[in-house]
């Protein structure tokens, strides 16, 4: 009989090396399917976003890299921490938990903030990200376990080692890549849509108008109401006399002007910002047209036409009379009744359809046309000072 020279020692150390050795497999398969699972959560995560993204738009590179790293963190936190709670309620609770954490700190952080509502769709698939993968990690293990049985059941297979077995467990693998590729073939493909949320979450409402060609007319005849007529109507309608700038501030029947929703106020050097309740209505009207005009257009809400000039104080015109020596100290400006309109520098919405500065000119025009033709103003046609020069009647 043959003696076994194997000690006792021996057999120890390798069943040590042995015990190291799955250690360390069992080490790598953690680590690859913890890759895989944060790899999956991005994908899935980035897929939701890009369906919503505007057609022209796209995410910033740092944005998508901030998205990666949620993913990862994410996924670390779910496959080496939450895997290992046993109590059931316990990991739920610390899962929902997890999330409103997470929310909570993207909040603070500005992520829900930042892009507007053109990355709606990744914030969105963010804040669900997490759910997705406790759902994945809880149910993984146990639907490969179901989906191992019923193969085995279906073709009567003893072993896992068949070849059918192994096609057969390949299979969900290659549908999650398929899903996950076609999802990235729909890049853009919701983006009408997400357009149409994006302006109802920014505006209200939703917009379908169509462009169309705005009339034809020599607007710089049309708007010839000469200096004297406009003066006429500021002396009737505005101050009785030129004011100080100190005075302006304090003027109970003086409307402050400043920049809102439906113009905006360029930096003022020569004149300030008030105007009589009767022109600051005209000039917010006139704001709201322009609005509504290019909305019934198809453009969306948010561009607005810029004031340069308002009412002229005493101080604001002698020190204009220095620079312009044509400048008169009985100005319209003088009463609070009149303004200038740049028709040359606009405003445009962050997000959405926008005009151009040719069309925002000619609509512009057209407002205040109306607004002539209704008796409400005075219009004059500055090429100099490329503006419109308005007195309230």
């Amino acid at each position: 009989m043959e003696k076994n020279n194997t000690t006792p020692v021996q057999e120890s150390g390798q069943s040590a090396y042995r015990g190291n050795n799955k250690d360390r497999m069992a080490s790598k398969i953690r680590t690859i399917r913890f890759i895989l699972l944060s790899t999956i959560l991005y994908l899935i995560t980035h897929s939701i976003g890009r369906w919503f993204v505007p057609e022209g738009d796209a995410a910033p590179g740092l944005y998508t890299a901030m998205i990666w790293v949620m993913c990862f963190i994410t996924g670390a936190a779910q496959f080496f921490l939450w895997r290992r709670i046993t109590v059931k309620w316990i990991k739920w609770a610390t899962a929902i938990a997890y999330t409103i954490l997470m929310v909570v700190l993207l909040r603070a952080g500005g992520f829900y903030g930042y892009g507007g509502s053109t990355l709606l769709g990744f914030k969105f698939s963010v804040t669900i990200m997490p759910l997705w993968g406790f759902a994945i990690e809880a149910c993984f293990t146990s639907f490969l376990r179901w989906y191992g049985s019923l193969i085995k059941r279906i073709f009567r297979l003893e072993s896992v080692n068949s070849l059918v077995f192994l096609l057969c467990m390949i299979i969900p693998a290659a549908l999650v890549v398929l899903l996950i590729m076609g999802s990235y073939r729909l890049t853009g493909s919701l983006s009408s849509q997400g357009a149409d949320i994006q302006q109802y979450l920014d505006e209200g409402e939703i917009n379908h108008n169509s462009d169309h060609r705005e009339p034809v007319r020599q607007y710089d005849r049309l708007f010839n109401d000469l200096n004297d007529i406009q003066l006429e109507a500021a002396r009737r309608n505005g101050l009785k006399n030129p004011i100080t700038t100190t005075e302006a501030e304090t003027d109970r029947h003086l409307v402050h002007i400043s920049p809102n929703q439906y113009y905006d106020v360029q930096k003022l050097t020569h004149s300030v910002p008030y105007l009589v309740p009767k022109a600051a209505k005209l000039l917010e009207d006139m704001g709201r047209a322009f609005q509504d005009s290019l909305f019934n257009r198809g453009y969306n809400r948010g561009h607005r036409f810029t004031v340069t000039s308002v009412l002229r104080t005493q101080e604001t015109v002698r020190q204009l009379r220095k620079t312009n020596v044509n400048s008169t100290e009985n100005s319209c400006h003088c009463y609070g009744t009149t303004f200038d309109i740049s028709y040359f520098t606009y405003s445009t919405p962050d997000v959405g359809k926008k005009a151009s500065v040719d069309k925002m000119r000619q609509i512009l025009y057209q407002v205040a046309y109306d607004m002539k033709k209704q008796g409400r103003c005075y219009v004059k046609y500055e090429k100099k000072q490329t503006c419109l020069h308005i007195t309230v009647r």
